[in-house]
């Protein structure tokens, strides 16, 4: 089941850059981003989801160059969201294998999820807002400004992921082993 969640959010990483503009390179991107990041869903690799999530990322940054379509800060917040939920759920599928796992693991981690898109969330609002009140001020400066503001909002995504990858501590070994 959660090989089948990780491949749904694979595909929509992967169409939308398709969606801004369904161009060939864009495509090619596209279908780079579903057989690297289609395999390590399949076989639960963390990094081969990674690789293909960015290809989806650079396919989407190149799809916003060549198209220039009007700044959209829900639909790239959507996308950042979909990418850090696509490597936390391929990160737990690897932990647990096929394990049986009870409620109350499942709500542990769906709150510690929340968590993490809740702040990511927070975060990507708050830099839109201080951009667009840049933006207000200083006129002529609106490209540097959201420049550093998605490198801040990567940083902040960075940041979670390695929260999220390193706070979850490998369960305790049975006794008598």
């Amino acid at each position: 089941m959660i090989r089948l969640a990780a491949a749904v959010l694979l595909a929509v990483l992967a169409a939308v850059p398709v969606s801004v503009m369904p161009s060939p390179p864009v495509t090619w991107l596209a279908g780079g981003a579903l057989v690297v990041g289609g395999a390590g869903v399949i076989a639960r690799v963390v990094p081969l989801v990674t690789a293909g999530a960015s290809l989806a990322l650079i396919g989407y940054a190149l799809a916003l160059v060549i198209a220039r379509p009007a700044m959209n800060a829900v639909a790239a917040s959507a996308l950042g969201a979909t990418l850090v939920l696509l490597l936390a759920l391929v990160h737990f599928a690897g932990r647990v294998r096929g394990a049986a796992l009870g409620p109350r693991v499942v709500a542990g981690q769906l709150r510690q999820w929340v968590a993490v898109a809740a702040l990511g969330g927070g975060a990507a609002l708050a830099l839109t807002a201080v951009a667009a009140a840049l933006r207000a001020a200083l006129p002529g400066v609106a490209l540097p400004i959201v420049v550093i503001a998605a490198a801040l909002g990567a940083l902040m995504t960075v940041a979670g992921v390695v929260a999220l990858v390193t706070t979850a501590g490998d369960p305790p070994a049975p006794p008598g082993r």
